[in-house]
């Protein structure tokens, strides 16, 4: 399949390998993947305070004497948190945002998924608000999907974003998603288009993807919080609950480098962030008039708070406003979050432009030095 797509893009790197969750927990054991020194300006600086106990230059230590420091009082936030940068945010548009909506299938091959298009129209006013050019396609084949995903993490334009936001709705099962002829898109396929190999054009940049699709068919049954109880629901109780099943459905079916040149390296894998619309196994719910779920929390949370709340704190009101939609079979629904090495903060800054270019400094704030100025970038 990487040949294939190899073709599509000029110089496009995939892995032939793709991992599911299982194998991927046993590669990252302490004996399955070589670890390395980082002997450059690379490094982060974790912290610095002068009680910070980790080291400028992390090393392979081993066995540690592992020394918990204990909390001087009930903290409400981190101790990091405004140490932490963000990543720059002012440019107009923000960036380059791609809607893939897959509703309607061929030869019905799969259900059609009703109340789609409301997430389309909400989800591109909300990008649009926060200041993305966005551009929608729907009910892609194979090879169109992949057409528009190749087109666009080519686009010249990322070169001039601070940020790229990639959605797609779709049925689907843990790690993959259906094109409109039936055909299953491995996700990690998706990813890889935008990590810092084949997309020099964003490294160093958020790349923001949601993903609304099942990833299972489980129900999540709920927990009634008043009366704790371990016993599986009936056979009875299930096979009524598909029966009532009629305005909602499930978006599911049924050669060695040389060690300097890899410490000056970047991770291939860097600045991304994916929302999925719930965990793996389990259904995502969508109204046949209404839409999923977790799109319109998703929307109402950040339509109401992005221009004062960083992306991850986002997330964690969308799960909470998630966490309180119920049907009438009293299923519920969890979503979930995954960041790969997303160093900074995110704020979408909606309606500012770039900052004022002359900056002040007052007489007790010396210019850092240069390696400061490297590590807070």
């Amino acid at each position: 399949m990487s040949q294939g797509l190899s073709s599509m893009v000029p110089n496009l790197s995939l892995e032939d390998t793709i991992y599911n969750a299982e194998e991927l927990i046993t590669l990252t054991g302490t004996n399955s993947i070589p670890t390395r020194e980082l002997n450059s300006p690379d490094s982060v600086r974790s912290c610095d305070s002068d009680n910070c106990c980790m080291e400028t230059e992390p090393t392979e230590k081993g066995m540690m004497d592992v020394r918990v420091v204990p909390a001087a009082y009930h903290r409400t936030n981190s101790n990091q948190f405004s140490q932490m940068s963000s990543y720059e945010m002012y440019r107009r548009p923000r960036g380059l945002a791609l809607i893939i909506d897959i509703e309607v299938y061929e030869n019905d091959v799969q259900e059609r998924r009703f109340g789609s298009h409301v997430d389309v129209e909400n989800m591109k006013a909300l990008l649009q608000g926060l200041e993305f050019d966005v551009t929608v396609h729907k009910n892609l084949q194979l090879g169109q999907f992949f057409k528009q995903v190749t087109e666009f993490c080519s686009n010249k334009m990322h070169d001039e974003a601070d940020m790229t936001v990639v959605v797609i709705l779709s049925h689907g099962k843990d790690g993959v998603v259906y094109a409109a002829d039936g055909q299953s898109i491995n996700m990690e396929y998706i990813y890889e288009f935008f990590n810092n190999r084949n997309c020099p054009l964003l490294r160093g940049k958020p790349k923001f993807f949601i993903v609304q699709a099942c990833r299972g068919d489980r129900p999540d049954q709920g927990v009634d919080s008043s009366e704790p109880s371990t016993a599986p629901p009936s056979p009875e109780k299930t096979l009524s609950q598909s029966k009532k099943r009629r305005a909602e459905a499930l978006d599911a079916i049924a050669c060695t480098p040389d060690a300097a040149d890899v410490a000056r390296a970047r991770p291939t894998w860097e600045d991304m962030i994916i929302a999925y619309s719930t965990i793996p196994g389990y259904a995502s719910l969508r109204d046949h008039e209404k839409g999923t779920w977790f799109v319109q929390s998703l929307v109402e949370v950040f339509m109401s708070h992005a221009h004062d709340t960083e992306l991850v704190d986002l997330l964690r009101m969308t799960s909470e406003r998630l966490s309180h939609f119920t049907n009438e079979m009293g299923e519920k629904q969890t979503c979930n979050v995954e960041m790969r090495h997303l160093y900074k903060r995110i704020y979408f800054n909606p309606g500012l432009g770039a900052p004022p270019s002359s900056v002040t400094r007052s007489v007790s704030s010396p210019p850092c030095s240069r390696r400061q100025q490297y590590l807070e970038q």
